[in-house]
């Protein structure tokens, strides 16, 4: 052991940027733990909150593909992955822009990873064109409301993704100064029976984006506790907003 776990009333696991590593770092002994150790490591700490009455969420910001041969040497690609994954329960799940970059990734978080995480997958600014009807629309709901299980925490939730622009075209992302503006948007934010906001996304936790839905948030609650959770940049980082507002990745 390395040193104390710290625990919590509410408590998170934040994976990113998987990139099909399922298998761990096998090179890498401080980072050889693989999907499976992940997998095990979630069961334990949720045994853990249900017996002290605590909660614990999984939250996993995208870029789930392309990188390792896990993924990439299949035909299709991707043919192993999407099993692989959705072993392990995840509570708030999104896409990055490696699903992205493909009409056919876009098409297997449509058949798969949405299905797989159905209700729990969210696309606050992300539509794809359904690959059955051709009609546009959002490829997972925009935002959830829910409550934790053990202590029945009051959640409002957003999945969003950077302002991309390398997509196919077959997606269509909505830029976050945008999609803030929206009615559906404005009107969910000002619900004051939440006891907490997650705004969880493939976005750097500094960037503009963020800094765009945490000023809008605020103008619209100014004392609930946000909590930011982002990806992409492929590094460990944390961010202070306010004395209730925090970022990690």
């Amino acid at each position: 052991p390395l040193r104390r776990l710290p625990w919590a009333q509410l408590n998170f696991l934040h994976t990113t940027d998987v990139h099909g590593w399922w298998g761990g770092h096998l090179q890498e002994p401080s980072y050889s733990a693989d999907w499976g150790d992940y997998i095990s490591l979630a069961k334990h700490l949720h045994d853990k909150a249900d017996n002290d009455g605590s909660d614990l969420l999984l939250v996993d910001t995208g870029d789930r593909i392309e990188g390792n041969a896990i993924y990439d040497a299949s035909e299709p690609k991707g043919k192993f992955t999407y099993d692989i994954a959705r072993e392990q329960h995840i509570d708030l799940i999104c896409s990055g822009n490696h699903e992205l970059y493909k009409k056919n990734s876009s098409d297997g978080e449509f058949y798969h990873t949405v299905p797989n995480f159905e209700g729990n997958y969210l696309a606050t600014n992300l539509d794809i064109y359904n690959p059955e009807t051709g009609k546009l629309q959002p490829l997972a709901p925009r935002f959830k409301k829910f409550k934790t299980k053990n202590q029945g925490i009051r959640i409002l939730a957003f999945g969003f993704i950077f302002d991309f622009t390398g997509n196919a075209k077959n997606t269509v992302i909505h830029t976050v100064e945008d999609t803030v503006k929206e009615d559906w948007f404005q009107e969910a934010i000002r619900d004051k029976s939440l006891d907490l906001i997650i705004v969880f996304g493939h976005v750097d936790i500094r960037s503009h984006e963020y800094g765009t839905v945490y000023s809008t948030i605020r103008r619209a609650q100014q004392d609930i506790p946000i909590q930011f959770f982002g990806g992409h940049t492929h590094i460990r980082d944390y961010k202070i907003y306010d004395d209730k507002s925090v970022a990690l990745e």
